[in-house]
């Protein structure tokens, strides 16, 4: 049995790194493709192990996610002969999301099928639509317009809209945002913080009450000063409020917050409530009790015991910002704005965290890229909550152990 010594390599740092010593002349080629692939190629053409076939695909796909104008390396038809048709359905994606990545019409054609097919696997169809995504075909608004219809991939849709200028998109997610889940209702607000056309819809969307003010978090908000338009700025003070304070103003805020979470109004608190809160506003970034996203600090372990640090944190996040947490501003060509933790980069690609996904860019699309000294955890995000909910919000946060989620509503309740 032969022996690969890449197979159990980080094959996406190795592909990174060959991307930073290819030469000139391959740069500027309209389609590349980094010239040491070819082993790789020879990897999967040898071996009949599905073990080491999908650590080879699973390295390149995530190297080469988010490049564009990438040619198929030499040989590679003849892996996408073997490998569309194994056994292993994971191979049989990634090979197929690979084709599509090096422009093959037919791995194109496929992964449509995919994503439209409603007996599919859910998993199988919102990847195909990221690989779709990811390529941009001519042909793949249409598609994601009518995928907002369809609930198992309603998010991946919405998400993808983002990358396109295109004016009916604000009224055709509008048009059914009563019926988004919350976690929907993200991906659909931060499509709609991606460009001042769709923001101004969003904003005019609000004033009618289509949209709740609460709705729309601190973070999409800072994403619309993001474009640092004075008349959208002026808009979105009158419709939602200020995101950051003046200095006296925020102290004299605290001392409103502060009322709130006196030790007697804390034993009172509903720390059910307080868990539903969180999970709206600080789940998907923060962890806590084992529970949450990755894109900000554990709170478990920090010092929330204290409801004073609690409520300056809070108020004030960019005070002190730890430099892995500083926030990164792209502005790409065709005029989305995206704001981030740089999670990744190589010579050709930017991977940006956001708040609901992680944004991969080929550096070619970057119009204008800047370095925040602010917190990737925005001001404001205090602003929505009344006296009672911050009350819950701290009293769950510094408390000693998880408690459950409230009951859902019933429809009689709603």
């Amino acid at each position: 049995m032969k022996m690969y010594v890449l197979v159990f390599l980080p094959l996406a740092s190795i592909l990174a790194s060959n991307d930073r010593v290819e030469s000139k002349k391959d740069r500027a080629l309209p389609r590349t493709q980094a010239p040491t692939i070819q082993p790789l190629v020879r990897i999967l053409v040898e071996s009949n192990e599905a073990a080491v076939q999908l650590d080879v695909l699973c390295g390149m796909y995530e190297a080469l996610q988010g490049r564009r104008g990438l040619r198929a390396p030499e040989g590679w038809s003849e892996v996408y002969r073997k490998l569309a048709a194994s056994q292993n359905a994971e191979i049989q994606e990634k090979v197929l999301q690979l084709s599509v990545l090096f422009g093959d019409p037919q791995a194109l054609a496929a992964l449509r099928r995919t994503a439209e097919d409603v007996r599919a696997d859910p998993s199988a169809r919102r990847n195909a639509l990221q690989t779709l995504v990811e390529k941009r075909p001519d042909d793949l608004l249409p598609l994601l317009r009518k995928l907002l219809d369809d609930r198992a991939v309603r998010s991946s849709a919405l998400r993808g809209l983002a990358v396109y200028s295109d004016p009916q998109t604000p009224a055709l997610i509008l048009e059914q945002y009563g019926k988004y889940t919350d976690a929907e209702k993200i991906d659909a607000l931060a499509t709609l913080a991606s460009r001042p056309n769709y923001a101004l819809a969003l904003l005019e969307a609000m004033e009618r009450g289509r949209v709740p003010r609460r709705d729309l978090s601190a973070f999409a908000v800072r994403q619309l000063l993001a474009f640092n338009d004075k008349k959208l700025s002026e808009r979105l003070t009158n419709v939602w409020g200020s995101i950051r304070p003046p200095s006296a103003e925020k102290t004299k805020a605290l001392a409103n917050y502060r009322k709130a979470v006196l030790p007697d109004a804390i034993k009172k608190a509903d720390r059910k409530h307080g868990r539903l809160l969180f999970s709206r506003t600080c789940a998907s970034c923060h962890t806590l009790f084992g529970e949450g996203g990755k894109i900000g600090p554990d709170l478990t372990g920090s010092q929330r015991a204290n409801p004073e640090y609690l409520l300056t944190k809070l108020l004030d996040p960019s005070a002190v910002v730890a430099r892995d947490y500083q926030m990164t501003v792209v502005t790409t060509k065709s005029g989305r704005v995206v704001s981030g933790l740089v999670k990744e980069e190589s010579d050709k690609t930017l991977a940006l965290q956001t708040q609901n996904e992680i944004v991969r860019l080929d550096k070619t699309d970057i119009e204008d890229r800047q370095k925040s000294q602010q917190s990737m955890m925005p001001d404001g995000l205090l602003t929505p909550l009344s006296a009672s909910e911050l009350r819950d919000l701290i009293a769950y946060l510094s408390g000693s152990g998880q408690v459950p989620l409230p009951p859902a509503p019933s429809d009689k309740d709603k």
